[in-house]
Formats: structure tokens, sequence, C-alpha cells
């Protein structure tokens, strides 16, 4: 992947490298109809010497030769008109000053230092803008013409791991955490007021209203904010029923009220791509009402009584935890490295200090109820492949791609026009 990082770095710079472009120059090379001026190398080369963003090898030599393989890639993507949405590029955006942002210690630092270069938000957009198109093209590209031709198959993933089982880290001491999770079900009256809310919410689209503005309105979910901006996912990333729903919309269609564990939802599909889509939502939640909250109260006490006049703890698992009919022993047991129990969000506390076969007391964690088990521990061992299968295929097929742009590269030479001016 180094090759890709170094590539969007030297991207970005050449921003940078625009704001000198008004000295006299000379010329670094030429690649088919483009050229690199002498003061891009420069720029590059002591922008990415400062980062260390290539190790050892910071030589303008290697500098030229990345240069020379973006505007390969642009050359190539311009003459298979590849392009880029708007859609892509506002995305590709976001995540470039999304990561800016993340380097100041707050949001008005990041306003402060750009108001003392003259610039606003929107201005810094506008000054990458130019360059992001050029990254997503590359990147459309290279998916096109690399990444989509490169399968990693079962033989090199296990070649891999024998020949280099001895170099991969034991599996730590390991702990097994059993819980029981009860979670109030939503009663028929708060159901039936949110799919009276939804509806209503629904009868204003129809009416012309503006999804978006409605999201702002009246959604209960973190994402109202961004007018219901969920972004792009893919499948496995949200729960069944909005999956389902989701995946079912045409591009511009809005679904008919959908009902998860979280309420009612309406969803707007904006976007599709390579088996993702980008979508919008409005969700009403229906609150849980204090009767409900009761009952459970009453089961988890119950549950617990029966543990404490030793009652079974997997069987109580897999009979009362929610939603049982999804319940089996592999659901209700983790693992947790021994030296990083305090460091689990939420429940570290509770259960670092738990002995083998003690419970804890009922613990009340986000409107849901949970006793946890320490079941047992596992020594140190090495990794079975089976459990590092998933890291095995991402390393061979970090290698392969390499390899992969690596020739690709040298047939787009032999394609396009490349000329290194001599000193």
């Amino acid at each position: 992947m180094k090759f890709l990082q170094i590539l969007l770095f030297i991207i970005i710079l050449a921003i940078g490298s625009m704001l000198h472009a008004d000295q006299v120059d000379g010329i670094a090379a030429i690649v088919g109809n483009q050229i690199i001026l002498k003061s891009e190398v420069e720029t590059n080369y002591e922008e990415l010497k400062a980062s260390a963003a290539l190790g050892e090898n910071i030589t303008r030599e290697n500098i030229l030769r990345l240069l020379i393989e973006e505007k390969l890639i642009i050359e190539k993507a311009e003459r298979d008109d590849i392009t880029a949405s708007d859609g892509e590029i506002q995305m590709q955006l976001e995540r470039v000053m999304k990561n800016i942002i993340a380097q100041f210690p707050t949001y008005q630092d990041f306003l402060k230092v750009l108001q003392n270069e003259g610039l606003t938000v929107d201005g810094l957009k506008d000054r990458y803008r130019s360059q992001i198109v050029k990254q997503v093209v590359r990147d459309k590209l290279l998916q096109q013409e690399v990444f989509s031709k490169i399968d990693v198959s079962e033989y090199e993933k296990r070649n891999y791991y024998e020949t280099n089982m001895d170099s991969f880290p034991d599996r730590p001491k390991m702990v097994k955490i059993a819980e029981i999770a009860i979670k109030p079900a939503m009663g028929s009256e708060t159901l039936d007021q949110a799919l009276q809310e939804i509806e209503d919410i629904q009868e204003e689209l129809n009416k012309g209203a503006d999804f978006e503005e409605l999201a702002r309105k009246y959604s209960d979910c973190p994402s109202a904010a961004q007018g219901g901006d969920l972004g792009y996912f893919s499948r496995g990333q949200m729960v069944p029923e909005f999956e389902e729903a989701a995946f079912a919309l045409e591009i511009g269609e809005v679904s008919e009220p959908v009902l998860t564990e979280f309420g009612y939802h309406l969803i707007r599909v904006d976007d599709k791509r390579d088996g993702e889509i980008k979508a919008r939502h409005i969700l009403i939640e229906a609150a849980i009402s204090d009767s409900d909250k009761e009952k459970i109260t009453q089961l988890i006490d119950e549950v617990y009584q029966k543990l404490q006049n030793g009652a079974d703890f997997m069987e109580c698992a897999i009979e009362y935890s929610t939603p049982t009919e999804e319940i089996d022993e592999e659901v209700v047991i983790d693992e947790y490295p021994v030296d990083q129990l305090a460091q689990i969000p939420q429940i570290g506390t509770y259960i670092k200090d738990l002995q083998e076969g003690e419970f804890t007391e009922i613990l009340e964690i986000d409107d849901t109820y949970y006793i946890f088990k320490n079941i047992g521990y596992s020594e140190p061992r090495p990794y079975s492949y089976d459990e590092i299968a998933a890291q095995l295929e991402q390393i061979v097929y970090q290698q392969k791609q390499q390899k992969a742009i690596n020739e690709w590269i040298d047939e787009l030479k032999s394609e396009i026009y490349v000329k290194v001016i001599e000193k």
C-alpha cells in the first residue's frame, strides 16, 4: 500500500508546488501531454523529507519516479475517458477535510489557521478540488485495471502461513467471558406512536418536502445534523431489516416505513457503487415505556436469582438473552486478552477482577441489562491458520497488489511517451 500512500501524499503536496508555478522553471520530465517541473520535484522532496514518508529512500530521483507514475496514471485515465462524479468528489473532499481538521486540537484552531492564511473552509475545498478529481479518477482506474484482477487463493494464504509462521507473534493469554444480555422490547403503544409520526413525515415528503430538511427537523439519529446522511456502506454493516430495505431501493427512491430494533425509518438511496450504497434516513425512535422496563427488570432479577441458586449460566444465557431466537453458545462467549481487560470499553471495569467461575452483579449499560461470567482461560500459543486467515489474505493481497501495480506501470511506460530531461 506504500505506493498508494505516497502517491496520495504527492497529490496533496502538488497543491503546494502549484503555488510556486509562477517561478521561472525548468522541465524535469515529459509524460504524454504533461510536464513535470523541477520545482514540483524540489517541493515534494523537501516536504516528504520533512515528513519521512519515504523512510530512507528520500531522493530526488525517487520523487521524480513517483511523479512520473502519477502522471502516467492520469494520462491513461484521460485516454480511457475515466471521470469522477460530483458525489465521488464530494465524498473524497470530506475525507481529506476530516483528516486535515483532525491535525488540530479543536475545530476553532483549524478555523483560526485558515483565517490567518486568508482562507475559508469552502476556499480550502476549492483549492483541493482539482487534485481530488485526479485522485478519484486514479483510484477508479487502478480498481478497474489492477485491483479487480487480483485474487488470493486458499493455497497462497496457507503457503504464506506455513512459510512465515515462526515470525508471527503468539496468541496472548485469553479469558473467556460469557454474558447474559436482556434488552427491553418496544411495546405496541410506543410502536404505534412511532409509526404514526413516520407516516406523517412520509406524507410531507409526498407533498414535495425536502428529505434532508425533514431529517434535520425530525430524525432521532445523530446523522440528523447531516441531513440523515449515512455515507457509503456495504452489506453486513447495518441491521438486517434496514439493509434489506436499503439495498432494494433505486437511486433517489424513498422506502416505506421500515421497522428495526431502533424504531421506524424512512430510507433514501443517493448513490450506488461496487457493492456499496450511499443512503440517508429519518429515524423515529420507539421509546421503551416504563412498564416495558419494569418487566425486563423483573426478568433479569429472576435470572440472577436462578444463577445464585446454581442454575447453569450458559443455559440461562441461551434461554433468556435478547433476541432469544438468534442466541447460541458461540454468540454469548467472547475472548479477551487478559492484559487488556481494563481497557475494554464499558465492561472492562466489571470483568477485569472476575475469578474463574465468578459472575458479576446485574449491570445496566445503554438500556440493556447484563450479567458477565469468567468461564476460563487459554494459555499463550501460536495462532492457528483459521484465527488469522483474514489477516493472511490482506498480507498476501498487498504483496500481489504492489507487484501488479509495478507491472502495470511498466506497461503504461511502453504505451505513453516518457522522457526525463537531463540536468
